[in-house]
C-alpha cells in the first residue's frame, strides 16, 4: 500500500474520532456487523483512511485507496477525483502557438489608420480603428431623440466588429472577470452573448482591460450612434429602406426568430456588423429623455436617470422602427433581459 507521510500520522487519530462517532453513524454504514468484530474494524479503517485524503489534491492518494479497497465503499469517488485530477493537470508544458501575423501586437494608437482590424490576445475581441469625425446626433422622430444637435468624436477610437459572443463571454467566465453563465439554449459560440444586465456587461470590459492593460470600456450613446451611422444621414446606415436585408429582426428581409450569428450581414463602411438587430447593446451613458444639456463632445452623459441606462441598435424579436440609428431605449442597470447584450470600446494611445 502506497500512503503519503500526511495521511499515515492522521490514521491513528482519526480512528478514534471516527470510533466515537454516534451510533447512528454506524447504522448508516454497516447494516450487518456488530461492533467488536472484524468487519467492524475494516469499516473503520476504511473509513479513517478515506476522512485522510478526502479533500486531498493528489491523486496518488486517491490510488493508494484503490489499491487497499478495490471494492471499497468510496471506490468510485475515488476514480472520479483521479480522473478529474489528471485532466487539470497537463501532460507536457505546451509552446505556445504563433499568434497569426495580422493580430500580432500591433502598434494601435491615435494614428493608426481607420479601418484596421486588431486583436489584443486570442480570446479578445477582434476590433476595428473608428475615425474621429462631427455627425448630426438624433432625430425628429420621438421627443427622446430631440433636439437634433452636433456632435464632434475628437479622437479616433476603437470598436469591437461585432456583438460580443458567447464565445467571448466564455473566456470571462473561464478567467473569473464574468460571474454570470446566461442560458444559451440551442445558440453557437458565435451568437451574441445576450440576457446580461448594465452591470453584467461593465464586468466584462473590465476583465478586457484588466487582461490586456488596454482601456477597454462600454461606447458612450454618441459614439454608439456616430459608428452606426459611419457617414449617413439616412434611417439606416445603407439607407431608408428597412426591407433591404441588412439587419435581424421581425419584419426585416432575412430576419430570423432568434438570435443568429453575428457577421451574417454585410458590414457597415466602418467596418461594423449587425449595429441594427440582433441584440440590444449597452451604452455607457445614464438615461434622460430629451438630449437638453447633453455632452456634445462624444463623451457619456453621467447625469440623469443613472439606475437606468442606454441601449442602441434594436433586436431580433423588435421590428425597423426599434432599428434606426437614432432610436434609443433604456432599462435599469441591474435587470438581464434576452434581448440584451453588448459591444465593447477601446480607447487609443496617444500619438508619440
Amino acid at each position: 500500500m502506497i500512503i503519503t507521510t500526511a495521511t499515515r500520522l492522521a490514521l491513528p487519530v482519526l480512528l478514534l474520532v471516527v470510533a466515537l462517532l454516534p451510533g447512528a453513524v454506524w447504522a448508516q454504514s454497516s447494516e450487518s456487523a456488530p461492533p467488536g468484530t472484524d468487519n467492524d474494524l475494516q469499516f473503520w479503517e476504511e473509513l479513517a483512511f478515506w476522512e485522510a485524503i478526502k479533500d486531498s489534491d493528489n491523486p496518488a492518494e486517491y490510488e493508494a485507496y484503490l489499491a487497499t479497497y478495490p471494492a471499497g465503499r468510496f471506490a468510485d469517488l475515488a476514480r472520479l477525483r483521479i480522473q478529474t485530477l489528471s485532466a487539470d493537470t497537463p501532460d507536457e508544458p505546451v509552446a505556445p502557438e504563433e499568434t497569426p501575423p495580422a493580430l500580432s501586437a500591433p502598434v494601435i494608437d491615435a494614428a493608426t489608420a481607420p479601418g484596421t482590424v486588431f486583436q489584443d490576445c486570442p480570446d479578445c475581441p477582434a476590433m476595428v480603428v473608428i475615425p474621429a469625425g462631427e455627425f448630426s446626433m438624433g432625430s425628429t422622430e420621438d421627443s427622446d431623440e430631440q433636439p437634433v444637435h452636433p456632435v464632434s468624436i475628437p479622437r479616433p477610437l476603437a470598436l469591437s466588429v461585432h456583438e460580443i459572443t458567447n464565445a467571448h463571454w466564455d473566456a470571462c467566465l473561464r478567467e473569473g472577470g464574468c460571474r454570470y453563465s446566461p442560458d444559451r439554449e440551442g445558440e453557437g459560440e458565435n451568437h451574441p452573448v445576450s440576457n446580461l444586465s448594465w452591470d453584467d456587461a461593465r464586468e466584462y470590459v473590465v476583465w478586457l482591460s484588466e487582461k490586456t492593460g488596454e482601456n477597454y470600456r462600454l461606447p458612450s450613446e454618441a459614439e454608439w450612434e456616430y459608428a452606426a451611422r459611419a457617414g449617413s444621414g439616412s434611417v439606416y446606415w445603407w439607407g431608408d429602406d428597412p426591407m433591404a436585408g441588412q439587419a435581424n429582426c421581425q419584419g426585416c428581409q432575412g430576419g430570423a426568430d432568434g438570435e443568429v450569428p453575428v457577421g451574417g450581414f454585410e458590414a457597415n463602411p466602418f467596418g461594423l456588423y449587425d449595429v441594427h438587430g440582433n441584440v440590444w447593446e449597452w451604452t455607457a451613458d445614464c438615461w434622460n429623455d430629451s438630449y437638453e444639456g447633453a455632452p456634445l463632445d462624444g463623451t457619456p452623459w453621467t447625469q440623469g436617470d443613472c439606475i437606468a441606462r442606454v441601449l442602441r441598435g434594436g433586436a431580433w424579436r423588435l421590428g425597423p422602427e426599434y432599428m434606426r440609428s437614432a432610436r434609443r431605449y433604456h432599462y435599469d442597470r441591474d435587470v438581464r433581459y434576452y434581448l440584451h447584450g453588448l459591444r465593447v470600446a477601446r480607447e487609443l494611445a496617444e500619438t508619440p
